[in-house]
């Protein structure tokens, strides 16, 4: 692989503290980004206004609530105290900049509010030892992670994918409607994921890479289901359940592969990663499997 330039990615988790009693709807992804744009627009107004408004891939993911108590209507309810952690990745250096100079370095934790619950943000995890869920690092980190020879890397990758995954695959020109793909396949993840680091300013080749990891790893399943969710008045149905690839003969890409593997705790995969889908970790390889 080439060199990749240095841009900084970041993995923040807030700790949060039901000031009242409430619910947060099971799908909360839209109140959950405004709650993040609420955030950027206190510490830099103008930066909040152009994430908002730009119609490029936007430099952030979120995650959905991690705590309360789920009710039968798939809602998380909240007693006055209860703690609940919200993790988000920003992938641009001013966004986080601007939350770092307002909260974090300050420590003037602020208020946040997603659905109909007020929380007080109690605790702040930006470096990755006081909390699993956080942390940063550079491109040019994962890349060195990764510059070794194919043969010296473990020939399998798992990944979990904590939150249900679908691939946007345009608009049906008969119907109109948008076609997404639901079900896992190699050739939709790694093409996503490349496409995303390409995104990101990183270094890979093109289409030949999507086609190397269709033909040469093999996907196993385990625990795959399917769940119907609803985005912006869309309904669509994403799968969760951990995934393993296991490279073939033909190496010739793996350390790219290992590498975009790496990204997914960053970036996530696939669809509306912005309102908590696509939310996927590595998993480590016991070694007696490699």
């Amino acid at each position: 692989m080439e060199t990749t330039p240095s841009s900084r990615l970041y993995a923040i988790v807030l700790r949060l503290a039901a000031l009242r009693p409430g619910a947060v709807p099971a799908d909360h992804g839209d109140q959950s980004r405004a709650a993040l744009f609420n955030l950027i627009e206190q510490g830099d107004h103008v930066l909040a206004a152009g994430l908002h408004d730009t119609n490029r891939r936007k430099p952030y993911t979120i995650s959905l609530l991690q705590g309360g108590r789920r009710g039968g209507d798939g809602a998380l309810h909240f007693a006055e105290g209860h703690t609940a952690d919200w993790r988000f990745t920003l992938l641009c250096e001013p966004a986080f900049e601007a939350l770092l100079r307002r909260y974090l370095l300050n420590r003037a934790l602020p208020h946040v509010r997603i659905g109909a619950v007020s929380f007080a943000v109690v605790d702040a995890f930006a470096s990755g030892r006081g909390h699993p869920e956080s942390g940063h690092t550079t491109q040019l980190e994962l890349h060195n992670r990764w510059n070794q020879p194919a043969e010296a890397l473990p020939n399998r990758i798992r990944l979990d994918f904590c939150t249900p995954t679908a691939f946007n695959l345009g608009t049906d020109g008969a119907t109109g409607r948008r076609r997404f793909a639901s079900l896992p396949e190699t050739r939709h993840i790694f093409s996503t994921l490349r496409k995303r680091w390409l995104e990101l300013g990183g270094l890979a080749p093109g289409d030949e890479f999507d086609s190397w990891a269709a033909a040469h790893l093999t996907m196993e399943t385990d625990g795959i289901r399917t769940h119907r969710v609803r985005v912006e008045r869309a309904s669509f149905e994403g799968f969760t359940g951990r995934l393993t690839f296991r490279a073939g003969s033909d190496r010739c890409w793996l350390p790219l592969a290992h590498l975009l593997a790496d990204l997914t705790f960053w970036t996530g995969v696939g669809y509306q990663t912005t309102r908590g889908l696509g939310q996927v970790r590595r998993l480590p390889i016991p070694e007696v499997e490699r």
